[in-house]
């Protein structure tokens, strides 16, 4: 089953394209002023010199040269590093519990079938929070416009003992069509600013402070995020929607997503923060099935990656009249 989605999905492809273009432009853009600037500095106390627009405009094409490829090593490393994150402590569905093992990898690779798609790795998290989502390797290339890698799909021990079979099927479903959506290789581009931001503005999400206090005197690395979650949040609620769609079109359940969303959202409303290993919270809120973080995940706002949860269950209460 190859999937192809509607008009509105490249749409919003295109807007958040858009907006992820300007958000690393307008990084550069500031990081290439700050060495100008430098460049300005040092030649001043080499002697005399009067400033001019002129000479403003030559610091800023010379500082661009180091500066550029500089920032695009930097972007390519953070990606990298934030695959290493999300694969840190998996292991193989094979060599958790012979029985879940099994089930899980049988029913990725029927899937696999019907999704017409190769047949992604499936790792297991150990961690009680309910998490699912599709990542790249570490080795492989950072962005790519056609299908390359191995893709990886992760659950956590929490989503297993949480879910039913039906709904973990239904979910891995789910996984599966945003992979026959090409969804993987688009996300990798929407998500290099929100990669950067996490790796130049690193905070702790489990502190039990006000996580607000920290972007009070950090508002560049609020400007970042934010502009990152927009730009990520206007393609990926499309996303998430065409991806149940084709998931209840897979298994025939739509009452088994259904179901599989509500649990998941009553077990994040009980659980307040994400667990301690989950050092790159919004990334991971970003590509998760249901958003793991509090406030924004799903709310509906402009920050929001996911769609409300009564958005979702409402199309697949129209799917299942159809």
């Amino acid at each position: 089953m190859r999937l192809t989605g509607p008009i509105g999905i490249g749409i919003r492809a295109l807007l958040g394209a858009g907006i992820t273009a300007v958000t690393l432009l307008a990084s550069a853009y500031v990081v290439t002023v700050f060495a100008a600037a430098v460049l300005i500095f040092v030649a001043m106390q080499l002697g005399p010199l009067e400033f001019t627009e002129t000479g403003f405009l030559w610091a800023l094409a010379i500082g661009a040269i180091p500066v550029l490829p500089c920032f695009a090593i930097v972007i390519s490393h953070a990606i990298r590093l934030e695959r290493v994150e999300l694969l840190e402590g998996t292991v193989l569905a094979s060599e958790i519990d012979a029985d879940g093992g099994r089930t899980l990898e049988a029913s990725v690779t029927r899937l696999a079938t019907q999704f017409d798609i190769a047949r992604p790795e499936v790792r297991v998290r150990p961690d009680v929070m309910p998490l699912a989502y599709t990542t790249a390797r570490p080795t492989d290339p950072v962005l790519a416009v056609r299908r390359r890698g191995s893709p990886v799909i992760v659950v956590s021990t929490g989503l297993v003992q949480t879910l039913s079979s039906d709904e973990l099927e239904a979910v891995l479903a789910h996984e599966c069509a945003h992979l026959a959506n090409d969804d993987l290789q688009l996300t990798s581009w929407l998500l290099v600013p929100l990669f950067a931001a996490e790796f130049l503005y690193e905070t702790d999400e489990t502190d039990e402070g006000d996580e607000n206090d920290h972007w009070r005197v950090d508002p560049l690395g609020w400007a970042l995020t934010s502009l990152s979650l927009v730009g990520f949040g206007v393609f990926s609620r499309g996303r998430e929607l065409a991806a149940d769609r084709a998931a209840v079109e897979a298994t025939g359940d739509p009452g088994a997503l259904a179901s599989a969303l509500e649990r998941l959202e009553n077990r994040r409303r009980r659980r307040r923060r994400p667990s301690t290993d989950l050092r790159h919270a919004q990334s991971t809120n970003a590509i998760n099935v249901m958003p793991t973080l509090g406030e924004g995940g799903g709310s509906g706002g402009l920050r929001s990656t996911h769609p409300p949860l009564e958005v979702r269950l409402r199309a697949l209460r129209s799917v299942a009249a159809a």
